[in-house]
């Protein structure tokens, strides 16, 4: 457990150079290239020798679930999500004695470190042979994370290969998250003001002109 000591911050790089990201929704995780935000940033929690648990900053731990992420596709492409403990498992139907309740026990949210010949890279293996893989292609994979059967060696399993990037000394001024509204917004004040200056420059302009004399 040397790249993943108990209580430790890291981040998670795929070999595309993007960063495992737990999205706004709070359900959610994909990559994107900006690791300097809050959402790339994963706790570390040792359950044992083996396993890890990894929680997100919004306090939900990274699950390896059973849904596929493109319909259609049972057997491949599994969701990885983000559950809060004590939430029920959508997996899962509930029964009378609260099996579905997720808790650090359930095998979904725990993560076994395979390391690898380079040194801070691991390979993050489910309870059920299933490793956390990086995506790339036309959508709808894009930068869509998911948990899937290791193909045969080659480079394939670039896909299940990840830097773990330990940070020092987390604080509250990491950057938040770009949205797309907050994107929008920016867009439509930049436009607002770039025909303020417009206006400005034409109402000078005709000011400086002197009024043609008459014939």
């Amino acid at each position: 457990m040397d790249l993943f000591p108990n209580q430790s911050t890291v981040r998670l790089k795929s070999y595309r150079d993007k960063y495992l990201i737990a999205e706004n929704n709070q359900e959610s995780v994909s990559q994107s290239r900006d690791g300097s935000t809050k959402n790339s940033l994963w706790t570390v929690e040792v359950i044992d020798e083996d396993c890890i648990l990894l929680k997100s900053c919004y306090g939900k731990y990274l699950t390896a679930s059973n849904r596929p992420s493109i319909p259609g596709m049972r057997a491949r492409y599994l969701k990885v999500t983000q559950t809060r403990l004590g939430f029920p498992n959508p997996d899962y139907p509930v029964t009378v004695d609260d099996s579905s309740i997720t808790g650090k026990w359930n095998s979904a949210l725990q993560w076994i470190p395979m390391t690898t010949e380079v040194s801070s890279e691991v390979r993050l293996k489910t309870h059920y042979g299933n490793y956390l893989q990086s995506n790339k292609g036309p959508p709808p994979l894009g930068n869509m994370v998911t948990h899937d059967l290791p193909r045969k060696e080659g480079p394939m399993n670039k896909r299940i290969s990840w830097q773990v990037e330990l940070v020092d000394s987390p604080s509250d001024d990491w950057k938040e998250p770009e949205t797309i509204k907050s994107r929008m917004t920016f867009y439509a004040r930049a436009y607002v003001q770039r025909g303020k200056e417009k206006m400005k420059g034409s109402k000078k302009d005709g000011k400086g002109k002197q009024a043609p004399s008459p014939p």
